[in-house]
């Protein structure tokens, strides 16, 4: 028995033993990757298995979706389909090789017009200047997200900060934890990872420094929850309540401050119930921002 919790995530309620009939047998993970034949790997603490081949095409057509994606590189037009084509040409290898595209390498494949071809061209190429925390989001780190990018970017203010920081420096963050700050470790100590940095670099993507917070904000101190459905985008929420001084969690607990929830909330409302977090509807979460002196104009056209 399965049930949507959230917006999305599937949750597992429990099994049916009584509906088996006897042909059902034990689920044997694969051993090997399907696309690239690479042995799989499975770290103690893990519940799924990783090819650990980047330039396995499996591996490459996921890195370049989640570098297009609205919360890392934000590239418009670029979606499964596209990235199919450009792959099945041999126009790229890497994300790096999405900035020498040029529109006359486009038009021949399926899929691409003149127009179409040109508008990607120069949404890859805008790309070139997004915040930090989207860039470091983008680069695919394990456990870092947009959340815990932000709080990297924040801190150390460029790339080049962020791939000489240490254990103790990562670690010194609220939020980041040891499997954290090992992953990001590991990931600018890998020389594939440095050698694709510098690529980008001369390819002229460089990411817009985070600005260092000037006094206090309204929200500081204060971590929310956002669940359920909201008139409005939720990135764009999370956005708000960041550029305020807030936090943003995807989980409820006794740290959590304010649970903002809209249709179907699912468990986390609650979850904040019972450990008497404060609750706000999107009336309510409008209310205090009010209250909380942020100027309307920045929340007004979302709700």
């Amino acid at each position: 028995v399965v049930r949507r919790a959230g917006d999305v995530i599937p949750y597992v309620m429990h099994a049916l033993p009584e509906l088996r009939d006897g042909s059902e047998g034990e689920i044997v993970p694969p051993g090997k990757c399907p696309v690239c034949g690479s042995e799989l790997i499975k770290e103690a603490d893990d519940v799924y298995r990783r090819c650990p081949n980047i330039s396995c095409p499996a591996v490459v057509t996921e890195s370049l979706a989640h570098w297009a994606s609205r919360g890392a590189m934000d590239i418009d037009g670029l979606g499964p389909k596209q990235i199919e084509q450009v792959l099945a040409a041999r126009l790229v290898s890497d994300v790096a090789d999405l900035y020498s595209l040029q529109p006359e390498q486009l038009v021949p494949l399926e899929r691409f017009a003149e127009k179409s071809a040109e508008n990607l061209v120069n949404s890859i190429q805008s790309s070139k200047r997004r915040p930090l925390a989207r860039f470091i989001n983008a680069l695919g780190i394990r456990h870092v997200g947009e959340t815990v990018a932000g709080l990297l970017a924040r801190r150390f203010n460029s790339i080049e900060n962020l791939s000489e920081a240490t254990g103790n420096e990562l670690l010194d963050i609220d939020g980041v934890g040891p499997e954290i700050a090992e992953a990001v470790i590991d990931f600018f100590a890998n020389e594939k990872n440095r050698s694709l940095l510098e690529k980008l670099r001369g390819a002229g993507v460089v990411p817009i420094q985070a600005e260092k917070p000037r006094g206090k904000m309204p929200l500081d101190g204060l971590t929310f929850v956002i669940t359920g459905t909201l008139s409005a985008p939720r990135d764009k929420i999370k956005e708000l309540l960041k550029s305020a001084g807030g936090k943003v969690s995807g989980s409820v607990s006794s740290k959590t401050n304010y649970v903002v929830f809209g249709e179907s909330p699912g468990s986390k409302l609650e979850k904040a119930g019972s450990l008497g977090v404060s609750l706000l509807n999107e009336a309510a979460f409008i209310g205090f921002l009010r209250e909380r002196d942020l100027d309307d104009s920045i929340f007004s056209s979302l709700f």
